[in-house]
């Protein structure tokens, strides 16, 4: 059965077969959405349907022929990924994908042409896609994936069918942690709630032993809560000076100053993200009212931005540090 590996997108798979059941499949998609929600999976998969030489409906790929295996290997000759190369999509690879495109599929009834992360075309190159759309070849079918469906000209987006993926659900990529990935049910949930919604950096956080480096970032907080002066000389430093580490730190925090104030309002540890450690948790309820657990909030938010802005790291992890214990 197709589609199998596709999680909690059930409304948009149902739709892609619908229009094949219908025959009604446009010249070209947009797959909108978060990055790693599943939107190339779906392109994947719906190419193999398309192809799939031993199919018994619209709705099944055997996974056996020849053209299933050969999209499983990824060495179709009738599927054409392209990507960014640098910074842009390059307009040589639009170009050669145009010069395929006036040719018959090699061995398919559909030549598929997936183009990632397709807001990095440069104004040139979405140009010369724009052409293409305007007169799309029979045969082919074109799916262009973007996390930034505004920094796509309106002239591309009015000329795609577009279909939204929106965040999976905390409980669908708890499953799939647990069931792929061995997780524990605590485990799998803790990551789920902290992955947003995407089921890649869920994946990744499992590679990384993202729980503990959680756990060692909620205990150095406790400490400068306290007072420990020794762990207070090193807090800043214990972020390390890579962007993405001292944003997935600073991530960490957030979500634990978030839990206490959902928990210290309502009570409730269902709709927490740590609600295995409410050993801290609960004593940050009870140490800090309502407001100052928003100005906390509003200080890590505020070192969140000014990290994505490029600015001195130290000097920004040390003022809020200095906020955070003086508030």
């Amino acid at each position: 059965m197709s589609f199998k590996n596709i999680h909690g997108h059930e409304r948009q798979v149902r739709f892609l077969l619908m229009t094949l059941e219908r025959k009604r499949m446009p010249h070209a998609y947009l797959f909108s959405g978060m990055t790693g929600v599943g939107k190339r999976s779906v392109a994947l998969e719906l190419a193999k349907v398309i192809n799939c030489a031993d199919k018994a409906s619209p709705a099944d790929a055997c996974d056996r022929c020849p053209s299933c295996l050969k999209m499983t290997q990824g060495n179709h000759p009738d599927f054409v990924s392209i990507e960014p190369e640098g910074q842009f999509v390059r307009i040589e690879s639009i170009r050669s994908m145009q010069n395929q495109m006036q040719f018959a599929p090699l061995e398919g009834p559909y030549r598929i042409v997936v183009v990632n992360d397709a807001d990095k075309m440069h104004i040139t190159s979405a140009n010369a896609l724009l052409k293409t759309l305007e007169e799309p070849p029979p045969r082919n079918l074109l799916v262009l994936i973007t996390a930034n469906p505004n920094g796509l000209p309106r002239t591309i987006l009015s000329r795609c069918q577009r279909i939204h993926f929106p965040p999976l659900g905390r409980e669908v990529i708890a499953s799939h942690l647990v069931k792929q990935h061995g997780l524990t049910d605590a485990d799998a949930s803790m990551i789920a709630g902290t992955s947003g919604g995407s089921l890649a950096r869920a994946i990744e956080m499992v590679q990384e032993d993202f729980k503990s480096l959680r756990d060692r970032t909620m205990e150095d907080l406790t400490a400068i809560h306290d007072k420990n002066m020794m762990k207070m000389l090193t807090f800043t430093n214990n972020f390390g000076k890579d962007r993405t580490d001292i944003i997935r730190k600073l991530d960490i925090i957030q979500s634990c100053y978030r839990d206490a104030l959902v928990y210290r309002e309502t009570g409730k540890e269902r709709s927490l993200l740590n609600r295995d450690r409410m050993d801290i948790i609960e004593p940050l309820s009870r140490r800090f009212d309502g407001k100052r657990l928003l100005e906390h909030l509003r200080t890590v938010g505020q070192a969140l931005q000014a990290i994505d802005r490029n600015a001195n790291k130290a000097l920004t992890l040390e003022a809020m540090m200095f906020k955070l214990v003086h508030q």
